[in-house]
């Protein structure tokens, strides 16, 4: 017994300093790999042609003006795909040579000078196209009226622009090492096959467990921890109404804190009507005789009143259908079915409204309107449609069809008109309350919709139905009858390339939209495929020595979104001073009996009176 139990015990401490022999040698194994795989390993040649040529065409102009991150991501996306590119290209050019039994090499005695005149010609082309990015990038300033960028600001997004690539380079060096680490433990117990296979699985599982805690456990979880803080935000800069014409007031059903940021920015700005009357006089036009040519903008004998604004923000506590009831309510209870116009409009994300809009429609109207919205989202607009794109067309579909039966349900004769609008994903939403162009024009009395973006399912209807010949920045649909798309004010009554439309009829409909909006022209689709808008060339506010190349362009135009809505007005994602006239023209206050330039003076003092009321729009 003594005798057996010894030597049981002698092959199990055998057994375990095998194991721990092959641990330690499995071990070192792996970390040689990991050194000389991740670190050590030298840049593939191929590889490294592919990430210059792409940084080369990096440099290349998009529609806005860059600052250093843009810089940054560019680059680095653009050398990753260059990189990746450049190793496959090697690969495919290594196994066909090899197919075919070609082989070339250089002398031994030439390759230092191959060496050396690679290096100086990549070196010169890098530096030109670097310098003459520079120097687009300030034609595309001068484009959109903005203050050139320092050189600073290019050299330091050229420098995090490599710094990022050689960091995603380690990373994928990296992963390859965690498979080679698999494979070496697998090994010896299993058949190749299977170790493979199992590797694989190991490696992939890896990458997402590590994926998952930094992105979302970290990255996603602190943008919606800040998304969440922002909306609950109660900034003392921002008064509670006094009004009972607006919601968050001492007399609304909505409590000041319910509203979100965005809700108490929007109901305790905009135009008293004090202001109304002093910016447009005291004879307010009446948008219905107006726009039935009766009367002309201006002259009409009504006085100016309060405008009516009426937001209701989201709550956990109700549903999105609870939501859309409280705004009914607070229509109900501002008596807003008395006013002669009623907007609806779709905010983006966090329930943002632009600004512009909503003073333009009230001093318009001379105050005699009711705006109305709700707050389906705390999320900015990009981590909204990540996350949750589905409530958009919810929101823009539940208000818009219970304000509409209400109205069904009242006489004709005294119905306000009912109009439309959203901006950038507010008009994606907004626009999914219809099915098709026919259903628009039959259920509103008019529609803005601003920055839509190109996915909207009624967009791409125009973009189809639009007349042969017509540039795709601004298609024609039925001659201008019903629908025009205005990339300036001036394309209003005349089409892009200075043609005559024919006579407007109502309902009206205005997509408005700059040539250098890169929320409007973003697509997934930039990743493989040239837009038919990038091809004519066609945008005063865009450089014509823009041109498209797979991946790069996507990644320059996404690069340009964030900051598109901070450029100047007129250009980028900023929609400022062209709402009054677009306004006007959707109400019907530019009959052709009306003094244009009166008009003009006219939009002129409300574009002037909402930046005094507002400064910071």
């Amino acid at each position: 017994m003594l005798f057996g139990s010894g030597s049981s015990l002698s092959s199990l401490v055998t057994a375990l300093g095998s194991t721990a022999r092959f641990v330690r040698s499995a071990t070192k194994r792996t970390e040689h790999r990991v050194r000389r795989t991740a670190i050590a390993r030298p840049l593939s040649t191929g590889g490294f042609l592919g990430a210059s040529m792409t940084t080369w065409i990096a440099t290349s102009p998009s529609m806005l003006p860059r600052t250093w991150w843009m810089w940054t991501l560019n680059f680095g996306a653009s050398q990753i795909y260059g990189y990746a590119g450049g190793v496959l290209a090697t690969q495919v050019v290594r196994r066909v040579s090899g197919a075919l039994g070609l082989r070339l090499e250089i002398a031994e005695d030439h390759r230092e000078r191959a060496r050396w005149l690679g290096a100086a010609a990549l070196i010169s082309i890098s530096a030109y196209s670097w310098v003459r990015g520079v120097l687009r990038q300030r034609e595309i300033s001068h484009l959109v009226q903005e203050q050139p960028k320092n050189l600073a600001t290019h050299v330091v997004g050229t420098a995090g622009g490599l710094l990022a690539s050689l960091g995603v380079l380690v990373s994928v060096r990296g992963v390859i090492a965690t498979a080679h680490m698999y494979r070496a433990l697998l090994r010896p117990y299993l058949p190749a096959r299977v170790v493979a296979v199992l590797s694989l699985l190991l490696t992939t599982a890896t990458v997402a467990v590590l994926a998952e805690r930094i992105l979302r456990g970290r990255v996603l979880e602190q943008m919606i921890e800040r998304a969440e803080a922002a909306n609950r935000l109660i900034s003392p800069d921002v008064p509670r109404p006094t009004s009972p014409l607006r919601s968050g007031s001492p007399e609304s059903s909505e409590t000041w804190e319910s509203l979100g940021a965005p809700g108490r920015k929007i109901v305790s700005a905009g135009p008293t009507r004090e202001a109304i009357a002093a910016t447009i006089g005291a004879g307010a036009a009446g948008s219905r005789a107006a726009s039935s040519g009766t009367a002309d903008a201006g002259t009409a004998d009504a006085e100016a009143i309060e405008p009516i604004r009426v937001y209701a923000g989201k709550s956990s506590s109700r549903s999105l259908e609870e939501t859309v009831q409280a705004v009914l309510a607070e229509l109900d209870r501002t008596g807003a079915w008395d006013r002669d116009v009623l907007v609806l409009f779709t905010g983006t994300g966090t329930g943002w409204l632009q600004e512009w809009s909503l003073s333009a429609i009230e001093f318009l109207t001379g105050g005699n309107c009711a705006t109305a919205s709700l707050q389906y989202s705390v999320y900015p607009s990009g981590l909204s449609y990540l996350l949750d794109r589905r409530s958009p067309p919810r929101a823009g579909n539940q208000l818009f069809g219970a304000v509409r039966r209400r109205l069904d349900a009242m006489p004709e004769g005294s119905r306000p008109r009912l109009f439309v609008a959203g901006e950038s994903l507010g008009s994606f939403g907004g626009n999914a309350a219809f099915r098709d162009i026919p259903d628009l024009l039959s259920s509103v009395d008019g529609a803005v919709w601003t920055g839509t973006p190109s996915f909207t399912p009624l967009w791409r209807e125009i973009v189809s139905r639009s007349r042969p010949g017509a540039p795709a920045i601004a298609p024609i649909i039925d001659h201008g009858r019903h629908i025009r798309v205005v990339t300036r004010p001036r394309d209003l009554h005349r089409n892009y390339f200075a043609g005559l439309y024919e006579t407007w009829q109502h309902p009206r409909v205005v997509y408005a939209q700059h040539p250098s909006d890169p929320v409007v022209w973003w697509r997934p689709s930039l990743l493989w495929e040239e837009p038919a808008w990038l091809r004519q060339r066609f945008g005063h506010d865009v450089t014509t020595a823009m041109r498209w190349f797979p991946w790069i362009t996507f990644w320059q135009i996404a690069a340009d979104m964030p900051l598109s809505i901070k450029v100047t007005g007129g250009h980028g994602h900023s929609y400022h001073e062209e709402m009054v006239p677009i306004w006007a023209a959707v109400l019907g206050q530019d009959a052709p009996e009306t003094d244009g330039a009166a008009q003009r003076s006219r939009h002129l003092a409300i574009v002037k009176a909402i930046r005094q009321i507002n400064p910071r729009v």
